[in-house]
């Protein structure tokens, strides 16, 4: 990881981005290099990075906002700017619309009402490439997936999927592989999926690589997301 993580907030809502600010500006190792009000003024604001040379590691995306919203913008960041890290901003009753923007390109949420210390750990989890998911916040998102929801989620999500490879099959990997993905679906880190099957941790990393690549997916929160779509023949816990 860089020594100093470079952040921009997205937010339409002026409190709201002062907030997350100040939250930031605490932890020695966060720059908050810029922050938007729009997903246009956020294009906007990482052109003018990249010519820079400042670009953000990390980018803090409200999901609601006027003109370009959060989707529509990860859509664009994710296909112009690859390395940037997403994190989309949201609420408990934004579910289908997290879902949505998981499938434009997100790394992964965080809840407007997250404590100091989660925001930190959210920015440093994403600067690495990874996903932290809080157990309770996540089943929120994955529930969308059930069979009960999936087909009205589908439909909501359908315009912004992108090269997201929607029938990828899951057939494809080891008995390794999908025991290792049912537990990341359970939103497991990699040391603990590693001392649940009694694995070096650099060899769960390998596996996870694998099933990126076999399911064609960009990350680990859409691979949980493939893992949770009816159908998979994945066991579920939770």
């Amino acid at each position: 990881m860089k020594e100093c993580i470079r952040v921009l907030i997205v937010d339409d809502q002026t409190l709201v981005r002062e907030g997350l600010r100040r939250l930031l500006e605490f932890e020695p190792d966060f720059a908050v290099v810029d922050t938007a009000d729009s997903g246009e003024t956020a294009l906007m604001a990482v052109e003018r990075l990249s010519a820079e040379g400042t670009l953000p590691d990390v980018i803090l995306m409200d999901i609601r906002m006027p003109q370009m919203d959060g989707i529509a913008a990860t859509r664009v960041l994710r296909e112009r700017w690859p390395g940037i890290h997403i994190v989309m901003l949201t609420t408990f009753d934004d579910t289908e619309l997290v879902h949505a923007g998981l499938y434009a390109g997100a790394l992964g949420y965080a809840l407007k009402n997250i404590t100091a210390g989660e925001l930190a750990q959210t920015v440093r989890a994403a600067a690495r490439g990874q996903t932290l998911l809080q157990p309770e916040i996540a089943g929120k998102v994955f529930s969308a997936l059930m069979p009960s929801s999936h087909e009205s989620s589908t439909s909501s999500s359908s315009s912004v999927t992108g090269s997201f490879d929607a029938a990828a099959p899951i057939e494809r990997l080891t008995g390794r592989e999908r025991e290792i993905l049912a537990l990341l679906a359970q939103g497991a880190t990699n040391r603990q999926i590693a001392e649940r099957l009694y694995l070096r941790e650099g060899t769960v990393k390998n596996h996870i690589s694998s099933i990126l690549g076999k399911l064609g997916v960009h990350d680990r929160t859409q691979a949980a997301l493939k893992a949770r779509e009816p159908g998979s023949g994945l066991k579920q816990d939770g």
